[in-house]
């Protein structure tokens, strides 16, 4: 106990918790903006990181990091806009809550699942961290494309009866995702001439164009929406709006731990990402309760749990193996490294006060983060009050803002007002838009794995059947895309 309580006492000291709020409380509000993401946020703590000890450091980028994860479901609440891809599940049930004068309990929703699939997310890390790192060395080539397949069957969720659509709608994502350099032999691949296309088509920009500019484009032609917001706005909400009642939340805590599981476990394997995590979680959720998407409290809970749990799983590689997690976890695997400490299987032995550091951190940021959205919940509604002639101005603006950041080029906001003409066409031919951002998310990893693991087969791709966890992603993928089909057989 000697090593946790020490780190407990310099985590305690005034500087320390200092940095660790304001670290949480600018994390909470640059998630909040569409196109800031947790990975942008931990880049501008950087500088400062790289004058701090590490015991100081790490509460202040570990802070930015929760924040930035829980602040993205404010505008996906409020406005129906993502503040990063990890929030567009929680759009579909936290708008129409919003809708129904219910922001509050939404908001109130994500804070809890936020803050229960963080702790349990936390407890794997802390528990079981060498094992579940152990079972990620089993993961090949065949593994992570049938994985990235896997994902692929989140469409049949967020495509309702129009299967065929999101399916195409995908697959136009995928070859999206196909656009620069080929990632093996590094030959151009439909770029037209572009350099700006050798870079790919970057996500950020598409997820501001399709959810951001597509529905301001769509919110011109009919202000109704924004006007019965408007109104419940200016009501404002009480404390006990936004707190949830004990039988609200034990109602959920099956699809809360679940959920907490699917981001953990999604969250361990390098590469994935928050965005799968997310949307199996309001898969699994939405198969139990088909009436999510019309603004039900679970469907809130769900993907924010696996949200915030992709957290800690991400994490597991990056401490146990010196293997990113995910983008994020990249910038504190760095931050570590240039501070001295090189993380990896020896650092349990050679740096266990980091360690111990780096746990009680993510225990108080959660902490923090709980009561810094709390506390803001009030404030964040009362946004709702801004007149939508000001408020869709407002989320052009900002949102042109978060695409110029990402690189400081006037190109990805020409990408994003294209993307956002094209999820404006979508939404009127009534096209899915979350299956054309998977395909891109989705795509990376598929298609390099896949070219892997063929080289490694020799061309028989017949081996990735011989292959146990593969062969079971592949039947799940079956089980979760026939399923939709023969339930509406059997009615």
């Amino acid at each position: 106990m000697e090593g946790p309580l020490a780190a407990l006492e310099m985590l305690f000291e005034p500087i320390s918790l200092m940095l660790l709020c304001g670290g949480t409380a600018f994390g909470i509000i640059l998630g909040a903006l569409p196109g800031l993401s947790a990975t942008m946020g931990l880049a501008l703590a950087m500088p400062f990181a790289y004058y701090l000890p590490v015991e100081k450091a790490m509460p202040l980028l570990l802070g930015v990091y929760l924040g930035a994860v829980i602040g993205a479901s404010i505008p996906a609440i409020l406005i129906g806009i993502p503040g990063n891809p990890n929030a567009i599940a929680t759009v579909y049930d936290g708008f129409a809550m919003a809708k129904k004068g219910l922001a509050g309990k939404a908001l109130g929703g994500a804070t809890v699942a936020s803050f229960l699939g963080g702790m349990i997310s936390l407890s794997f890390l802390v528990l079981l961290s060498p094992q579940v790192a152990r079972f990620a060395l089993l993961f090949g080539p065949p593994e992570y494309f049938a994985l990235a397949v896997f994902g692929l069957t989140i469409i049949a969720a967020v495509s309702g009866k129009e299967l065929l659509k999101g399916l195409a709608v995908a697959v136009l994502g995928f070859a999206l995702s196909l656009v620069g350099l080929d990632s093996m032999t590094g030959v151009p691949r439909f770029t037209f001439g572009s350099i700006y296309l050798m870079d790919g088509i970057s996500l950020v920009p598409a997820l501001i164009g399709l959810y951001a500019f597509a529905q301001v484009f769509s919110d011109v032609e009919s202000l109704d929406v924004f006007k019965r917001i408007h109104l419940f706005g200016l009501k404002g909400v009480k404390f006990r709006e936004i707190l949830l009642s004990p039988r609200e939340i034990a109602s959920n805590l099956r699809t809360i731990f679940e959920s907490a599981l699917i981001g953990t476990g999604i969250g361990a394997f390098p590469g994935t990402g928050a965005s799968i995590a997310v949307f199996l979680a309001y898969f699994r959720a939405k198969r139990r309760r088909p009436e999510l998407g019309s603004g039900v409290l679970t469907g809130v809970m769900a993907p924010e749990s696996a949200n915030n749990a992709v957290t800690g799983g991400a994490l597991i590689p990056t401490l146990a193996l010196g293997i990113p997690g995910d983008s994020s976890t990249a910038v504190i695997l760095s931050a570590l490294i240039v501070m001295g400490v090189q993380p990896g299987p020896l650092l349990f032995r050679d740096h266990i006060q980091v360690v111990h550091v780096i746990f009680i951190s993510l225990l108080l940021a959660n902490i923090a983060m709980v009561v810094f959205q709390l506390i803001g919940i009030r404030f964040f509604v009362k946004a709702l009050a801004i007149p939508p002639q000001l408020l869709m101005p407002l989320v052009v603006v900002f949102s042109t803002l978060g695409c110029f950041a990402l690189q400081e080029r006037i190109s990805d906001v020409l990408l994003a007002l294209v993307f956002g003409v094209g999820g404006y066409v979508m939404e009127k031919g009534g096209f899915p838009k979350a299956p054309l951002l998977l395909g891109l998310i989705l795509g990376p990893i598929a298609e390099p794995q896949f070219r892997r693991s063929m080289v490694l087969f020799q061309g028989d791709w017949t081996q990735f059947f011989a292959r146990p966890i593969s062969l079971a992603l592949f039947v799940l993928t079956a089980v979760a895309l026939l399923s939709p089909i023969l339930r509406r057989k059997g009615r």
